[in-house]
């Protein structure tokens, strides 16, 4: 088992790690899958999202499992480097984190998209751009001035974009007609629907990256990431019951939520749902700077990068890591052509899913433990098959994209380890 006293303060509890699970979970996917999922499968897509959810905890008790086995940063980076040495630790870290980056960039826009159609002079132009500068900084700032600042905004942003949810669930499922018999789909119709109801569920990894910082992370890490999934999975449940045993089902409304907000609260309740979903994509943006950034500074602290990643700032965090994120992040949102990339993100996290669970009976057993656990026997397989399921329905443009993020990060991980050889 892997304890260290670490340089990092430890200013997040579990409730901490529960705001960065569920922020990572819901950002603004599930705001315009219902109405995708219904067109597919019809009344069955509550099921197939709660079908999916459980299938996603099997990877998530294996991770449970993994942050047991450890009190430092870096979660899969940390994970597949202990079990399988520097350099495969170290290429699951850096394409994680050159994806995040890149993901980051994309979701500000994203944002700014939701933000502009409540206030239009965002569209476009320098106010678009202070927009996504004042946001990005305000994020990197918030980060260098201690992870416990984050929770407290974390959770207040938490609180104020599930409220709105919550509410328009308990009406929606109040209002909906009488569900009758559930007719199955065709197989085809679930299978080519399945990957988009598995993408709603990734970027819970994100809570295990800043161990470092949090208290008690064997203990705290586990039981977040648990209740958050299975949080999560009932909210989106309920959300698409609602939806599909509703009149705007099938209509093909391109905003879904908020065309069912506005046929139960009218302009208001549109109005608010729009602005849930600019406050989720920036609670997701804060979760995903939180974790993300602190990728380097576990890099660095074993040699895999320049020491200058994991320098400590006096409020107890890795500042110039926290920065470099946050104006390379600005940079990337202001190309243009980039936004394809985004989907690589996806394939880093599938990656790193798989990694990462072949080195749980191998930590355990580093750890002097058995390999194996009746709740790892049950969980493992069904995580690797579908973990392994998902990669194949990427494309080879997405593999590319990560080969060409690995050879950069090569170059930098050799770079940094002849220097250490050379001090």
């Amino acid at each position: 088992m892997t304890t260290e006293t670490s340089k990092y303060r430890r200013d997040m509890g579990t409730l901490g790690v529960l705001f960065i699970v569920v922020n990572g979970l819901i950002g603004a996917g599930i705001f315009g899958l219902p109405e995708a999922l219904h067109s597919a499968v019809g009344t069955f897509a509550p099921w197939l999202l709660l079908i999916g959810g459980i299938l996603v905890m099997a990877i998530v008790v294996c991770f449970s499992e993994l942050t047991k086995l450890t009190d430092r940063s870096g979660g899969p980076q940390r994970y597949v480097g202990d079990a399988f040495g520097a350099y495969p630790g170290f290429v699951v870290g850096w394409t994680f984190y050159a994806a995040r980056l890149i993901s980051q960039g994309a979701n500000v826009l994203v944002m700014a998209a939701y933000a502009a159609a409540l206030w239009p002079v965002l569209e476009e132009g320098i106010a678009k751009i202070i927009f996504i500068v004042s946001v990005l900084g305000g994020l990197t700032f918030i980060n260098v001035i201690g992870i416990g600042r984050v929770v407290v905004v974390l959770g207040a942003m938490t609180v104020f974009k599930l409220l709105p949810l919550l509410l328009l669930t308990v009406v929606g499922l109040s209002a909906a007609h009488h569900a009758g018999p559930i007719v199955l789909p065709e197989f085809s119709a679930v299978e080519g629907m399945a990957l988009a109801a598995l993408y709603a569920f990734v970027g819970f990894e994100n809570a295990t990256i800043p161990a470092g910082e949090t208290k008690k992370p064997q203990h705290a890490m586990p039981r977040a990431l648990m209740a958050g999934l299975a949080a999560v999975t009932l909210l989106y449940f309920g959300l698409q019951w609602a939806y599909s045993h509703s009149t705007i089902a099938g209509t093909g409304a391109d905003a879904p939520l908020t065309a069912l907000a506005g046929e139960y609260g009218g302009d208001i309740g549109a109005i608010l749902i729009g602005a849930t979903i600019v406050l989720s994509v920036l609670a997701n943006l804060t979760a995903g700077h939180t974790s993300a950034s602190r990728i380097p500074p576990s890099l660095a602290d074993d040699g895999l990068l320049p020491a200058w990643f994991g320098k400590v700032s006096r409020w107890g965090t890795p500042a110039n890591s926290i920065v470099f994120f946050g104006v390379l992040a600005i940079l990337i949102s202001l190309w243009d052509n980039f936004l394809a990339l985004a989907a690589v993100s996806t394939l880093a996290r599938l990656l790193a899913y798989i990694t990462s669970i072949a080195a749980l009976p191998i930590l355990r057993h580093q750890a002097g433990l058995a390999a194996f656990n009746p709740t790892i026997v049950v969980a493992a397989p069904v995580a690797l098959f579908l973990s392994l399921w998902a990669t194949t329905q990427t494309n080879v443009t997405q593999w590319q994209a990560l080969a060409g993020f690995a050879i950069v990060g090569t170059l930098l991980f050799f770079i940094a380890r002849r220097n250490n050889t050379i001090d």
